[in-house]
């Protein structure tokens, strides 16, 4: 390691520390015991698996995908978008625990997130930081699980020239991970990621919840996991949020026209969903209440809670969501 390299792994390690310490309770202890091994792998089910984002919320599908890793459970399919797949990324190598220990106890260090990282490099989330150094030198990862992985991952983005969702399919950890970065590049926080000579933001902005995927891949067996509570609704933006997306995005008229109306096809997306769900068409696991997790959350408190909310719902209602996918449900 370089010079630079060891400050970051020491800077990490001190927020990590930090962290910690407030973990006094029996879930926050539990938390720290995680460790990064493998999951139980048994059959893969013939289902979709479909997740949204939510930024730090998403330690809550953190709390599922462990539940499912550590009972063997895999799909064909998973469509992902945001934070989703980043978890996702984690889950196809069936990484437990990994997800969460990064999100929880590397909250309060600013070479991973925060204003810090805005004003200096006009950007809120360093995945640098978290894809590379010193995040995969403290969890390794298991590239050649990835790669052999019989769970077929789709991440969702946007193209900011058409405002169109575009899902990739990617093998490698490298190749991978760049899509995560695009999927994950929250507008005003993120600057645009170049695929393919084309410029993708967050996938969220055209397709916050990729049932339609699901759909269109032939599956009819789809668990969605979400991570707002039921009653949940996307507000329209603010007046102040739309000056701001219209000056940094002026030169892109699609994209700008996708933002706008983010919160109508979120809702309508919602209300499909809940609709699907009392038809047993789909099965739904999300929080029972509301949780006030900022985009940008350094509570460890509040996400060790999250966490373990996704954990319980994931445990109680996974012997009815084996029985929906093998048709008994």
């Amino acid at each position: 390691m370089n010079r630079k390299v060891l400050v970051l792994v020491f800077i990490g390690i001190i927020s990590m520390t930090l962290a910690e310490s407030i973990f006094n309770s029996e879930q926050g202890s539990a938390i720290n015991n995680l460790t990064n091994v493998e999951g139980n792998c048994n059959k893969v089910n013939r289902a979709a698996l479909v997740l949204e984002g939510g930024s730090l919320r998403s330690v809550y599908t953190s709390g599922v995908l462990d539940v499912f890793m550590e009972n063997g459970v895999q799909f064909e399919l998973i469509v992902a978008v945001s934070a989703g797949a980043l978890n996702a990324g984690n889950f196809v190598a069936n990484h437990i625990g990994r997800s969460a220990k990064i999100n929880i106890l590397h909250s309060k260090d600013s070479n991973y997130f925060g204003y810090r990282q805005l004003f200096f490099h006009r950007r809120a989330f360093n995945f640098e930081y978290i894809f590379y150094s010193p995040i995969k030198d403290l969890y390794p990862y298991d590239e050649k699980a990835l790669e052999s992985s019989r769970q077929r991952l789709l991440v969702a983005t946007t193209n900011i020239n058409t405002g169109n969702v575009e899902y990739f399919e990617r093998k490698t950890y490298n190749e991978l991970v760049h899509i995560l970065q695009a999927s994950s590049s929250i507008p005003l926080l993120s600057q645009p990621v170049n695929i393919e000579g084309s410029l993708y933001l967050d996938g969220a902005i055209a397709d916050p919840i990729g049932l339609h995927k699901a759909l269109s891949e032939g599956f009819d067996k789809i668990i969605v996991v979400l991570t707002n509570h039921a009653d949940y609704r996307l507000n329209p933006p603010s007046w102040s949020e739309k000056i701001m997306i219209k000056l940094n995005n002026r030169k892109y008229p699609k994209l700008m026209e996708t933002i706008k109306n983010r919160h109508l096809v979120y809702n309508s997306l919602i209300e499909e969903i809940n609709a699907m769900e009392k038809e047993n068409k789909i099965f739904v696991i999300r929080p029972n209440r509301e949780f006030k997790i900022k985009t940008m959350e350094k509570d460890a408190r509040k996400l060790i809670e999250l966490y373990f909310q996704g954990r319980d719902n994931a445990q109680e209602l996974l012997p009815g969501m084996m029985k929906y996918i093998n048709g008994v449900y």
